[in-house]
């Protein structure tokens, strides 16, 4: 089995752990998506509470060293050897004329200088409904179009979210 095929099972086990069935259906932006390499694995849950869309993102090295870990309000610690290297505020939105779900984020550097980034990220859901890709549109003033934007791909592990937010 592949790294990436373990990665995607071991996912689906976990979710099913924590009472989330490891379905996967065509849901829209709804559900858990996720994607990895020999060193890492990032995990995207979207859900959707009254009329807002929640995105929370979580990133984590296989030897423990490295971290990113938000919350659905859009918090993040990115984390290197247990030491704080960077926050990030991520902000979702839904355009209700093109039906596409994008974020805004601000990231403030600490290590190896303090620096702020400011990026914008639209997704778009592929493959009846198996694939999510992530196009970023906008990077410090900088736009990017077509086959320029920087781009990256999440295969859906479920349909359901690991601890969901709680309602207001």
């Amino acid at each position: 089995m592949t790294r990436s095929a373990m990665i995607v099972v071991g996912m689906a086990a976990m979710l099913a752990a924590c009472g989330v069935p490891p379905m996967v259906s065509d849901t829209g932006y709804l559900g858990t998506w996720s994607r990895g390499n020999e060193r890492s694995v990032s995990i995207v849950a979207i859900t959707r509470v009254e009329d807002r869309w929640l995105f929370r993102w979580t990133k984590r090295s296989y030897d423990g060293k490295f971290s990113i870990l938000c919350d659905w309000h859009g918090h993040c610690e990115e984390k290197l050897n247990g030491r704080l290297v960077a926050t990030y505020a991520i902000a979702t939105r839904y355009d209700d004329t093109t039906g596409m779900l994008s974020t805004d984020t601000v990231e403030d550097r600490q290590v190896p200088e303090k620096r702020t980034f400011r990026y914008t990220d639209v997704m778009e859901v592929k493959d009846a409904g198996q694939t999510l890709w992530n196009y970023t549109v906008e990077r410090d003033g900088q736009h990017f179009q077509g086959s320029e934007r920087p781009q990256r791909s999440f295969a859906k592990v479920a349909d359901g979210i690991a601890e969901p937010p709680r309602a207001p």
